[in-house]
């Protein structure tokens, strides 16, 4: 009997915890990182490298062309079609931020950059390209001309 008693009183006082609204350190931590850099780092890191440098021609730079691409709307839908923003397991929202601060941390002086939305971001990932690789030449080249 006094067993149970014991384990009813740690069990009321877990929930009690839990109800107050209390934080794990990792938590905590998270929510003083920026989350766009922190979601950048998981989700994009991996392939893009830290700095965005990727590795060529497979995983482009990102800290080169975004600018170009932006430029014309069929440059900014090629990005949101990528497999990295369309397969991301994250909402439009949480995406939306991250390539937005993507663009400003790499791209600082771009100038007239309209901020990308989650609706974009929705309508790009229910369109995702078979050849990014391929569709990113072309865009490039035709941005050259």
């Amino acid at each position: 009997m006094l067993l149970l008693k014991d384990r009813l009183l740690r069990a009321g006082f877990c929930l009690m915890i839990l109800s107050a609204g209390w934080t794990s350190p990792v938590a905590a931590e998270q929510e003083r990182v920026n989350p766009p850099a922190f979601s950048y780092l998981l989700h994009c890191s991996g392939c893009h490298i830290e700095d965005g440098s990727g590795d060529p021609p497979e995983v482009p730079d990102l800290r080169k062309n975004l600018d170009k691409l932006l430029k014309s709307a069929t440059g900014r839908g090629y990005m949101l079609r990528v497999p990295g923003v369309t397969d991301t397991p994250i909402t439009p929202q949480e995406m939306a931020d991250l390539m937005n601060w993507l663009i400003t941390e790499f791209y600082p002086e771009l100038e007239d950059f309209r901020l990308i939305s989650a609706a974009e971001v929705t309508r790009g990932r229910a369109t995702r390209l078979a050849n990014p690789l391929e569709v990113r030449q072309t865009l490039l080249g035709a941005a050259k001309d």
